[in-house]
């Protein structure tokens, strides 16, 4: 690597500490430069040479550079010379210039003092974020402001984005997710829930996913009641602890949840993939016989752990060895890698569960719940409700 890239990459490296220190009040300069220094038994073509390289990355070549401080010494081989000692960016601006990054950190200061004069108690914790700050306009962060605001003062509004009485357009909470999840637990932790698939679900906001489909699978339950296929939003899941079921039966396909048979006492619900986890807010689930299929394969796996991390004691059903041979020619390769390792299912997977995702997951292999043969999957959802 030559002297100027290896001086540039030291100055780029340098940025993130930099930028923090300023944020905080702080003067990081000068900013010291490491190099090899001259060595006066170097041939002197080799000593002009490292002269020449560091001046040209120097405030006395350029406009904005490195400073060098220069020392006189007296050498054996060529008497007393000046030659280049410590190197330093000795201003804020010398060192922004230098390494293209004197406009960003002025939007970075721009939106921090935005962010200050709306929530003071942001102060301490910005330069932590300051890679939130690099991008935006006044009137973005403005908009920030309008939301975060809004949350604090309304938690969990329960309505869709579209609704909120905020002066920003409807799509711009898209693009203000990064900035609303790590500085709304800041000024207003109770706010933003811990968990949830969204963002939107964490701050209590509706979303087309946020709507659950049911299918009361049962026509002597609730004959009264004119829906048996309904869709509803997860914050109403309480109301369907009323229904006269003892077990609720969760499936991943969609086509499978709108194909499942008539089955006594049930209530079917249509997952989601990861969407499970929204489940939670329906405390009733443990109270019924909680069942889950999924595809077989990693994330069908993960899924199941997910939603045993809120409900122990769900029940895996179709995903186990038996259903995996006796569907063979349905097997796919190159399946999807997994989100979590092992270490982290295991605590929520039985040891049989273990031992056939750690089959799926080295070989990468799957089986689709819909490969499954429509006969073979009643037959065998009949028999575990009757159990």
């Amino acid at each position: 690597m030559s002297l100027a890239a290896d001086l540039r990459k030291q100055a780029a490296n340098k940025y993130p500490a930099t930028v923090q220190a300023l944020l905080a009040g702080e003067n990081p300069f000068p900013l010291s430069l490491r190099y090899r220094r001259i060595r006066t038994t170097a041939p002197r073509a080799e000593i002009l040479q490292t002269i020449e390289n560091l001046r040209a990355e120097s405030t006395e070549t350029r406009r904005h550079g490195i400073t060098i401080e220069w020392q006189e010494i007296d050498t054996a081989r060529y008497g007393r010379n000046r030659i280049p000692g410590n190197l330093s960016f000795a201003t804020e601006d010398d060192y922004l210039h230098y390494i293209g990054k004197a406009e960003e950190m002025r939007v970075i200061r721009r939106a921090a003092e935005t962010l200050r004069a709306a929530f003071p108690e942001l102060d301490p914790v910005l330069p932590h974020h300051w890679r939130l700050l690099c991008a935006g306009d006044a009137a973005y962060w403005d908009g920030v402001c309008h939301l975060l605001r809004y949350f604090r003062q309304n938690p969990f509004p329960d309505c869709f984005a579209r609704e909120l009485p905020v002066p920003v357009p409807t799509k711009f909470l898209a693009t203000a997710r990064a900035p609303l999840e790590n500085l709304l637990p800041h000024i207003a932790p109770k706010s933003l829930r811990a968990e949830g698939s969204s963002l939107e679900e964490r701050l209590g906001l509706r979303t087309p996913d946020s709507l659950i489909e049911c299918r009361l699978l049962d026509p002597q339950v609730a004959p009264g009641l004119p829906f048996r296929h309904l869709i509803i939003p997860v914050s109403d899941l309480a109301h369907l602890a009323t229904l006269p079921v003892d077990k609720v039966l969760i499936t991943e396909n969609r086509i499978n949840f709108l194909t499942l048979p008539p089955l006594p006492g049930t209530l079917a619900l249509q997952g989601q993939g990861y969407a499970v986890s929204r489940l939670r807010r329906a405390p009733f689930l443990h109270e019924r016989r909680l069942l889950y299929w999924g595809d077989l394969d990693v994330h069908g796996f993960e899924i199941l752990a997910t939603l045993r991390r809120a409900f122990p004691h769900t029940e895996s059903l179709l995903m186990d060895a038996a259903t995996w041979e006796a569907h063979a020619p349905f097997h796919q390769t190159g399946a999807p890698a997994g989100r979590h390792t092992a270490a982290t299912l295991a605590p929520h997977l039985t040891p049989a569960e273990q031992a056939l995702h750690a089959t799926l997951a080295e070989n990468r292999l799957r089986l689709e719940q819909e490969h499954i043969p429509l006969p073979y999957a009643n037959a065998t959802l009949r028999q575990m409700i009757a159990g």
